[in-house]
């Protein structure tokens, strides 16, 4: 039976992954205690393994996990939604051509900022900006949305535009007002062709959230240096965190598509 591409892609990816982390696991040296070396007699793989179930069940490392992945959701999510609102306007304002004076400069700001790292940029609005003074994770979410709003102008700048106005001509010919034209002619259809552009942003966005460790605050990755000067355990915590990333991101996926299947379900 002939395997599909993307299936077949995904388990090389899968295997290479398990493959890579075996080695790197056989790899590293584990302490043994006094006891253990004098009696010589317990085989160092299975104290590895051992060790690593024994972390799996551990609550103390679930709870670390766990609070960097809040920390990481919040982030994520705050910031989203303040790219999307801040790059909605900054589309209005170009597309409407109003508010001129205050589009240029906003449209500079978050055009050049966008080709800064974004650990840079966070890392500038936490030690220069509020020199320290605020939450890192409100700092976070502030970057992230100027960060990722410079790209998100552009996107729906450019498929709103695609659609052609001869289309909004014929809706305002057929007596529906320019607003509805929008609702039910030129966002349906802008929409479902930046989609996949618009997930694939809002992931780069949530990988960007890695970065908040850099301004000391403990989000998945940051986690993982917890767990380990806890535990001395690196490889479990990082193929967790691995995991919970691939979930975060499908989930990503998963939710745009619902909310864009039922907001415009009926256009």
């Amino acid at each position: 039976m002939k395997i599909p591409s993307k299936k077949l892609l995904f388990f090389l990816v899968a295997g290479a992954l398990l493959a890579f982390t075996s080695v790197a696991w056989a790899g590293t040296p584990e302490p043994v205690s006094s006891a253990v070396a004098a009696e010589g007699a317990v085989d160092s793989d299975v104290l590895k393994w051992g060790h690593m179930v024994d972390s799996l069940f551990s609550w103390g490392m679930w709870k670390l996990l766990l609070g960097g992945l809040k920390t990481t959701a919040i982030i994520f999510v705050f910031a989203a939604i303040g790219a999307i609102l801040l790059g909605a306007v900054l589309a209005y304002m170009a597309i409407s051509h109003k508010c001129g004076w205050l589009f240029k400069p906003l449209n500079w700001f978050v055009t050049t900022v966008h080709d800064i790292p974004s650990v840079a940029l966070m890392m500038f609005f936490y030690y220069v900006i509020f020199a320290g003074g605020m939450n890192g994770i409100l700092v976070s979410i502030i970057a992230l949305s100027v960060y990722t709003s410079g790209s998100l102008m552009k996107l729906f700048k450019v498929h709103i535009l695609q659609v052609g106005k001869g289309q909004i001509e014929a809706g305002l010919a057929l007596g529906l007002t320019k607003g509805q034209c929008y609702r039910h002619i030129v966002l349906p259809q802008a929409v479902k062709s930046m989609l996949p552009l618009f997930i694939a942003e809002l992931k780069v966005q949530l990988r960007a959230t890695s970065y908040a460790g850099y301004i000391a605050q403990e989000d998945l990755i940051k986690s993982v240096y917890s767990v380990r000067e806890h535990y001395t355990d690196t490889f479990l915590p990082l193929l967790l965190v691995s995991i919970m990333y691939l979930i975060l991101s499908w989930l990503i996926a998963k939710f745009i598509n619902l909310v864009y299947a039922k907001t415009f379900k009926y256009d």
